[in-house]
């Protein structure tokens, strides 16, 4: 059975999103939401990045791109190359590698830092090199939710900030000043790239090398409040002081934050489809308002259930 007719449906059904303002970059295809486990699709800009999971994928390569290419032609616009990434997990000896570097399949490949529009934001992007670009995609609707709020978040905080896109919005839409939180050093620097290609001022001391809960501990410490706290963990990580389990610590965290934005609010989000939406709201402590709750961007169709929960909390001052 062809798997183009798979392709033109889901391309077709989010050929909405092209005219878009503003907006540069969604999924095409979304794994099994789509109807073929393993695959995704996504269009920065003017550039096609399909990335593979699993070594069945993989071993159909030739055959997926081939059938996307007539779903390709038939886009509003015509991308100027396709990428592909080979995302299996590889064990090295020592744990597990990734394999982290894009073909292009055609086309002339993108440069290293490739501007695109997200949320009415610049964002420098790598689709070569690394297990992630520098922009989650499944967070685009998510910071259109937010954007009525940032006037009320003079001071902003970013956990696990990544490449400071949540704090980038927020500039860019009412907040007065933002503190971006990280653990590497390369990510805040990438970060300190999409202020300057915002126009943002860079002071580095809003670009915190360290622990995301050793930091809060700080700023409660001494007594360094904040309007909005971004706290979008991984689901579980390690470093050389402690590791962090979403159902084991996630609480402690959410106290933690209370205690540095009383009276301010909170975007909280899983990245787990083990964990319901009953389970991540009962994490949140007595008295915390919910403000909107949400899940990853529709073009993110999902088949069972969405993996993503994020919500927007009042903090009892």
């Amino acid at each position: 059975m062809s798997l183009t007719p798979l392709f033109i449906g889901a391309f077709e059904s989010r050929a909405e999103l092209f005219g878009l303002p503003d907006e540069g970059c969604f999924r095409l295809f979304n794994a099994s939401g789509d109807g073929l486990d393993g695959l995704t699709v996504d269009l920065y800009g003017e550039y096609l990045l399909a990335q593979m999971y699993f070594d069945e994928t993989c071993a159909r390569a030739q055959e997926i791109i081939r059938a996307m290419e007539p779903a390709i032609a038939r886009l509003p616009r015509s991308p100027l190359a396709l990428l592909v990434k080979d995302r299996r997990k590889l064990n090295d000896g020592d744990g597990f590698a990734l394999r982290r570097t894009s073909e292009t399949v055609w086309g002339d490949a993108p440069p290293p830092q490739y501007r695109v529009r997200h949320a009415g934001t610049t964002v420098l992007v790598d689709l070569l090199h690394g297990q992630h670009t520098g922009l989650f995609l499944d967070m685009r609707e998510i910071r259109g939710k937010l954007r009525p709020f940032y006037g009320g978040a003079g001071r902003f905080l970013n956990l696990f900030s990544y490449t400071g896109v949540f704090s980038v919005h927020a500039l860019l839409n009412g907040a007065l000043s933002a503190v971006n939180v990280d653990l590497s050093a390369a990510v805040l620097e990438r970060a300190r790239r999409n202020y300057r290609a915002n126009g943002l001022e860079c002071d580095d001391r809003d670009f915190v090398r360290g622990d995301s809960f050793e930091w809060l501990r700080r700023f409660g410490k001494k007594d360094r409040l904040f309007d909005m706290v971004i706290f979008d963990p991984p689901t579980f990580s390690r470093n050389r002081r402690r590791s962090f389990s979403v159902k084991r610590d996630y609480r402690a965290a959410l106290e933690a934050i209370r205690s540095c934005a009383p009276g301010g609010m909170a975007l909280t989000t899983i990245n787990a489809e083990s964990v319901t939406e009953r389970e991540y709201r009962s994490f949140h402590p007595a008295g915390w308002e919910p403000i909107f709750y949400s899940n990853e961007s529709s073009d993110f169709v999902y088949k069972i259930r969405p993996y993503l929960k994020a919500g927007l909390w009042r903090i009892p001052g």
